[in-house]
């Protein structure tokens, strides 16, 4: 499997190569205060980048927040448990 990832990463890194030197024209992005000129292929590889990191900060928020909720459900549950324990030990009174 490992060897899959190894091969998969390399043909990616190949094709991003290729396309790389093929889009070398320059482009130009306007910002508010002024504008930037640079090739295609790193405005490309900036926005990848930018994208992937905002797409891990979410992934790693939704699970923190998804310990953290189970954190929560697990200690209700052990509470719950022992209540039961109890309610199950607890003598009866009869009623006649």
């Amino acid at each position: 499997m490992r060897f899959l990832y190894v091969v998969l990463f390399i043909s990616i890194l190949v094709v991003g190569f290729v396309l790389s030197i093929l889009n070398s024209a320059p482009i130009k992005i306007n910002y508010y205060y002024g504008w930037l000129e640079m090739p295609l292929s790193f405005a490309l590889l900036g926005t990848f980048i930018l994208g992937t990191l905002i797409g891990l900060s979410s992934k790693i928020w939704s699970n923190q927040v998804l310990k953290h909720r189970y954190r929560k459900l697990s200690k209700e549950t052990a509470v719950a448990k022992k209540e039961v324990s109890n309610l199950r030990t607890y003598p009866a009174k009869q009623i006649n």
